[in-house]
């Protein structure tokens, strides 16, 4: 049996269009306007066919990856050092993604290197 791996933007985007729209309409115009970019969503026009059939007519067969921001800011999370957390945020802007992502999650001990330690709740 046919499984699929997509982003969590890719499931959210089919789960966004499925409230306006159904699976059919859907999958016809995805098949219609193939390899242009037709939705306005983010992701949706890499998906193939199998890949959105699959997303309308059988998610359970779908896993869903985290995005690239779940990972980065988990690895800020993880760090180990302020050098490595800046390399994290310079990768952030490089893929176009705002660095107010990492904002919050950690509060470095300054002069030393120690691991992040998670902030205090107020």
């Amino acid at each position: 049996m046919t499984r699929a791996m997509v982003t969590i933007e890719q499931f959210e985007g089919v789960k966004t269009l499925l409230k306006t729209k159904t699976q059919a309409e859907i999958m016809n115009e995805h098949i219609k306007y193939a390899g242009q970019k037709h939705w306005s969503i983010d992701g949706l026009n890499s998906l193939t066919t199998d890949q959105m059939g699959l997303l309308l007519y059988n998610p359970n067969l779908v896993t869903v990856e985290p995005s690239l921001e779940d990972h980065l800011r988990a690895a800020y999370i993880g760090a180990k050092s302020q050098e490595f957390a800046d390399g994290l945020v310079m990768a952030a802007k490089l893929y176009g993604i705002n660095p107010s992502i990492f904002e919050g999650l950690v509060e470095w001990v300054p002069d030393d290197q120690e691991p992040a330690v998670e902030p205090e709740q107020a």
